[in-house]
């Protein structure tokens, strides 16, 4: 081996899922038409700190310069889920590239529920 091959080698940083996990949790977080989050199984809704939130409703599969993503929502009742699902992608690309200059090749958005009004409170302000 090289010297050139060896100093590049060292010079590799190395980001751990956890850290792009909670990228795409806070870039998500922002997004307008998110409730939450939910755990990669169904029907559990996430009770926990952050990091364990992200650890649960992220899915990072990182190959050599590529990374792909999947997150686990839940959304607001009477939201497109289109269009959130559409944002959601963008801001979790555009915040995972720029922050570790790696590439992301797809971003798959699960949702897990829709989280609807309490009827008690919809009639009360009727």
């Amino acid at each position: 081996m090289n010297t050139n091959e060896k100093t590049r080698e060292s010079s590799d940083i190395i980001i751990a899922n956890d850290v792009i996990a909670a990228i795409a949790v806070n870039a998500s977080r922002d997004v307008e038409g998110v409730s939450g989050f939910a755990s990669k199984t169904a029907g559990r809704l996430m009770q926990g700190t952050k990091a364990e939130e992200a650890a649960k409703a992220v899915k990072v599969m990182a190959l050599d310069n590529e990374i792909r993503i999947q997150i686990y929502i839940r959304v607001k009742s009477g939201v497109n889920i289109q269009t959130v699902s559409a944002a959601i992608q963008r801001s979790v690309k555009n915040a995972v590239q720029s922050m570790t200059g790696k590439v992301v090749s797809k971003v798959c958005v699960c949702i897990q529920g829709i989280d609807f009004e309490n009827t008690e409170e919809v009639q009360a302000n009727s």
